[in-house]
């Protein structure tokens, strides 16, 4: 029993890792995106016109207020969301982790790695077990103020 124990959280830094790497990238891209083309005005196919997954359970995964930057993902898959949380926020990350415990999720873990961060909470939630991996890049885009996440069930 002692090795599953052991091998739960090794898979799920691992995972982690790969997030935040994914998310870095992600964010780079939207930077470039960003700052590419003649400097007009942003679309309607901008961030801006992003809304969540239509299969995103917006009632059991509180997501904080914010943009849009990115979204992906369906219930079979997961969902990955970018936020961007507000200007006057400082602590965005720490602010969308309180949201999810005031709704019943337990932090698992916790990790920090050259100033990206993650933070693994879990909840049973209208019979489904969710597991939210909430974190902000260092050097993203919206500074501090990015909150990346990404949401699994089961």
């Amino acid at each position: 029993m002692h090795a599953t124990s052991t091998a739960a959280p090794r898979h799920v830094l691992s995972r982690t890792t790969i997030l935040i790497a994914a998310v870095a990238v992600a964010v780079c891209g939207l930077l470039g995106a960003c700052g590419s083309g003649s400097g007009s005005p942003s679309e309607s196919t901008g961030p801006s016109a992003l809304s969540l997954p239509s299969d995103f359970p917006r009632s059991d995964v509180p997501v904080l207020d914010g943009p849009l930057l990115s979204t992906g993902g369906t219930a079979d898959e997961g969902w990955n969301l970018t936020v961007q949380g507000p200007a006057n926020a400082t602590t965005a990350l720490d602010d969308a982790v309180a949201d999810l415990t005031k709704a019943g999720y337990a932090v698992q873990q916790r990790t920090t790695d050259g100033g990206n961060k993650v933070v693994v909470l879990t909840a049973t939630k209208s019979g489904t077990r969710y597991t939210v991996e909430v974190g902000a890049v260092a050097g993203a885009a919206g500074g501090g103020n990015s909150v990346f996440y990404q949401v699994t069930r089961g």
